[in-house]
């Protein structure tokens, strides 16, 4: 994968075309690799939720320069085309970060909004979660019971002890709470079960709707 890499920007660089190339690298997912007991992603955990996103425009964006914005998947294409000078269609659900490349101020994600509507490959129900991730904490809940788990990633940065239950937490919780039920309230995410979704949006495997876009 790096020799690859390596030969994309080099082409890109013999055919003089850097300074005008948004070179992006990123994953959708990291592995779990026996982490926390688990062997792949579908998890909050940060070794499946907090994947890299390397940014490289000669001339335009600092090399060596790093952002700590919590960038979700659903900011990655108002961001680009914040980059370009363009605007972003005004249904897109995320916020143009392009200022954070630039090393510029500007507005960011209170959080990160992470959402797992379980095991579609099998459609087995049980596995639902909903999670933020911000500079610090990392919060979810479980569908199935209900549970919360909070991680403090700056003590705890192998998120190995649940802070959920702690006195000394509780307005964290429900702080998170708040911003949860905000955010699933914005993009009408009712946080079903696994097989809802299969009978309700998907024919054949092909996603027909979601919960902002109407049957086509």
């Amino acid at each position: 994968l790096d020799g690859n890499l390596g030969r994309l920007l080099a082409a890109v660089d013999e055919m003089g075309l850097a300074e005008e190339t948004i070179f992006v690298f990123t994953s959708d997912h990291g592995e779990m690799f026996g982490a926390h007991g688990r062997r792949n992603k579908n998890v909050f955990y940060d070794e499946a939720a907090r994947v890299p996103f390397l940014l490289r425009w000669p001339g335009r964006v600092r090399a060596g320069s790093t952002s700590d914005a919590c960038l979700a998947t659903v900011d990655i294409m108002p961001t680009l085309l914040g980059l370009a000078g363009l605007e972003a269609p005004r249904e897109v659900e995320g916020m143009d970060l392009s200022h954070c490349a630039l090393g510029k101020p500007g507005p960011e994600p209170e959080a990160a909004f992470l959402q797992n509507t379980g095991a579609c490959a099998a459609w087995e129900d049980g596995h639902e979660w909903r999670a933020l991730r911000d500079k610090r904490w990392t919060y979810a809940r479980y569908r199935v019971d209900g549970r919360e788990l909070l991680f403090d990633n700056v003590a705890d940065p192998l998120q190995m002890r649940d802070l959920a239950g702690e006195p000394a937490q509780r307005t964290t919780i429900e702080r998170f709470r708040g911003i949860l039920a905000s955010r699933m309230a914005a993009i009408n995410d009712t946080f079903e079960a696994s097989t809802w979704y299969r009978d309700h949006w998907i024919e054949d495997r092909i996603i027909k709707r979601t919960a902002t876009l109407d049957p086509v």
